[in-house]
């Protein structure tokens, strides 16, 4: 699976994972169950789409330490290096989410640092 930030009415993060396979889909589904979550199946093009809610997988990142450094991290990395509206999501889910407090403050300051020093280079 793979998250990616979904540009709604605040934004949120989603975990997919893409199959050709309906079987393999639901598969999928039922281990993500198992494992305490409400997993979504949706017919994309050619391709089965599982995915996992923002509100499930943040619920998976208080529970697993794991989930939370890869969601902090790739948050970490759309505030530093996504486009502007991924930057505007990701300092969104950081600032609003308790998990990712005592990070969230680091982060965004050197992503502020780093934006900075860029803008400064091309000047």
């Amino acid at each position: 699976m793979y998250l990616e930030l979904v540009s709604g009415r605040g934004g949120s993060l989603v975990a997919k994972y893409f199959t050709r396979n309906l079987g393999n889909a639901l598969a999928v589904a039922d281990k993500l169950k198992a494992a305490g979550l409400r997993p979504n199946i949706v017919r994309s093009n050619a391709n089965y789409v599982v995915y996992i809610a923002s509100a499930d997988l943040l619920k998976s990142a208080g529970r697993d330490e794991t989930v939370r450094k890869a969601i902090a991290l790739y948050l970490a990395d759309k505030a530093k290096n996504g486009t502007t509206r991924q930057r505007e999501i990701a300092e969104k889910i950081l600032k609003r989410n308790p998990l990712f407090q005592p990070m969230a403050f680091c982060i965004l300051k050197a992503g502020i640092a780093m934006n900075r020093l860029i803008s400064n280079r091309n000047a």
